[in-house]
């Protein structure tokens, strides 16, 4: 069962199928967790562009550190927009391997940016993309 301050490894079909992040997986933190309805938060590695052109307002850098995450570089937390679903269930093997999750302190920070954009996901196109990810039988 996938909690808050999980992190799973994932294809997102935004803003289409054939999109950067549809085309290979990236990590995400599960913000919030009320089965069947979820919210994640995009994680990725820093690159030296987002240093000096700042392509998001609110985010949060952090380093690698296994006692408080499980990234391997330095990464950045987008708390611009955040992505829900309301009708597909995740496998557990979508965490993360080195640690499934991130610390209280960091769930705190990133939540205290709060994204005010949330982008409800095309749950087809995200199941079609993940098979880990199936629609929630009702």
């Amino acid at each position: 069962m996938i909690r808050e301050r999980h992190v799973l490894r994932m294809k997102i079909p935004f803003p289409s199928l054939k999109s950067r992040l549809a085309c290979s997986a990236h990590m995400y933190i599960c913000m919030e967790s009320q089965y069947p309805e979820y919210r994640f938060v995009k994680c990725q590695t820093l690159k030296p562009y987002m240093l000096y052109e700042e392509p998001m307002k609110k985010y949060c850098d952090e380093e690698p550190d296994i006692t408080r995450n499980p990234f391997v570089r330095m990464t950045r937390i987008d708390c611009d927009n955040s992505f829900s679903t309301s009708g597909v269930e995740y496998d557990d093997r979508l965490l993360t391997t080195s640690r499934p999750d991130i610390c209280a302190e960091l769930f705190a920070e990133i939540s205290a940016k709060r994204p005010e954009n949330d982008i409800p996901l095309n749950e087809e196109e995200l199941v079609l993309l993940n098979p880990l990810i199936t629609r929630v039988k009702h």
